[in-house]
């Protein structure tokens, strides 16, 4: 009987092991990484701008330092009565700088200042007497209906302003406006991940990794204005054009080609 009991037990042993090895099998299969796709999407919304800023500035030249500082003085006054008469609220209306300077005359005639020498000898400048003084205030008026653009643009020329430095539109909804261009990147994405997966009969069955490429953001940079200026039948001569705003992503999909080709590996004898 112990004969028996040992060759019953042998027999057994040898049957659990193959279950072992068979059941193992497909599982050391399975755990293999399932193949990928990378792609990437980029999607551009256009957007009119719905609010401009204005950088301009009040200069003022005359041969004593006092009368320069007065007549900037009281043309300031008169830009900040005009703006707020004109209802631009306070909290829109920004100094961003405020200059004085002296002003020689070099030997070849040209005026100049420290800031704009252009090359002389600063320290030969300085030994000369000014001719004059300049004094200057730069300011930033956010204009936040475009529709009053042209006459706020006319006011501030007849009431002192005689320097415009630069005009920049924005949107302030640009935040809903990345987060659109963002979403129409992911699904850019993801119908190329699906068309070239399908014509090499796979699909795409997740995602493993997604990354936005560069920022959208803060990035006036990122934003294309078109159009800024451009004379229309009315008379006015801007036009604020659109705002591009560009967004890309790189996604990694999974296919599910993979798992099916392990599976057909281990069900093979």
């Amino acid at each position: 009987m112990s004969t028996i009991h040992q060759l019953l037990a042998t027999v057994w042993m040898t049957c659990a092991a193959l279950v072992i090895v068979c059941t193992s099998a497909p599982r050391a299969a399975a755990d293999e990484p399932l193949p990928t796709i990378s792609v990437s999407g980029t999607a551009k919304v256009l957007v009119a701008p719905d609010q401009a800023i204005l950088q301009a500035s009040v200069v003022s030249r005359f041969a004593t330092l006092e009368d320069a500082v007065m007549d900037n003085h009281q043309a300031i006054e008169r830009v900040l009565t005009f703006l707020r008469d004109s209802g631009v609220e306070s909290k829109h209306i920004r100094t961003a700088r405020i200059a004085i300077a002296p002003i020689w005359l070099t030997r070849d005639g040209r005026y100049a200042t420290i800031a704009n020498s252009a090359g002389a000898d600063e320290s030969a400048l300085r030994n000369i007497q000014p001719i004059g003084y300049t004094a200057s205030r730069q300011f930033q008026i956010t204009i936040v209906d475009l529709e009053k653009f042209e006459t706020l643009y006319e006011g501030l020329l007849k009431n002192g302003v005689n320097d415009v430095s630069s005009l920049e539109f924005i949107s302030t909804e640009l935040r809903q406006h990345r987060d659109e261009a963002r979403l129409q990147a992911v699904r850019a994405a993801r119908e190329k991940a699906v068309a070239m997966a399908e014509e090499l009969g796979a699909s795409v069955v997740g995602v493993k990794s997604i990354v936005e490429a560069g920022p959208t953001s803060s990035s006036r940079a990122q934003n294309v204005l078109t159009n800024a200026f451009v004379e229309t039948e009315g008379g006015q001569s801007l036009a604020a054009g659109q705002m591009e705003i560009s967004a890309t992503v790189n996604v990694v999909f999974y296919l599910e080609n993979g798992a099916s080709e392990v599976q057909r590996r281990a069900d093979q004898p």
